[in-house]
């Protein structure tokens, strides 16, 4: 019997690299949902736990690392990406929770080997 795919959660308001990170993700084997906004994020997590969180920072109803750092119970996976990479960036994710802070464009490849480490797949 094989073992089910990770479930990860895309949370990004720019349609492009929400589409962008969807296929890709599910391409290398995760199921994907994805929100657009804080309230969509936390009513998905509601309604199923996640393996994985990847999350953008600027949304439109709030912040994904206030989000992500209110979360009781977090996922396996926490990352964060962001337009800005500079350490008090990288700080501000640490703090959070989230185990990476990955800077847009989001490098898939570099996404999708994170993802496998940290659910401790292999790659």
């Amino acid at each position: 019997m094989s073992e089910e795919l990770p479930q990860v959660l895309v949370l990004d308001d720019d349609d492009d690299t929400a589409a962008l990170l969807g296929m890709a993700l599910r391409r290398r084997g995760f199921r994907v949902a994805v929100a657009r906004s804080c309230e969509e994020g936390r009513a998905a997590l509601a309604e199923r736990p996640v393996d994985a969180l990847v999350t953008d920072v600027s949304l439109p109803d709030g912040s994904g690392l206030e989000l992500v750092a209110s979360l009781e119970t977090k996922p396996r996976a926490l990352v964060v990406v962001s337009g800005f990479g500079g350490d008090d960036d990288r700080e501000k994710s640490r703090a959070a929770g989230a185990h990476v802070h990955l800077v847009k464009p989001v490098d898939v490849a570099r996404l999708v080997s994170t993802l496998n480490e940290l659910l401790g797949r292999p790659g």
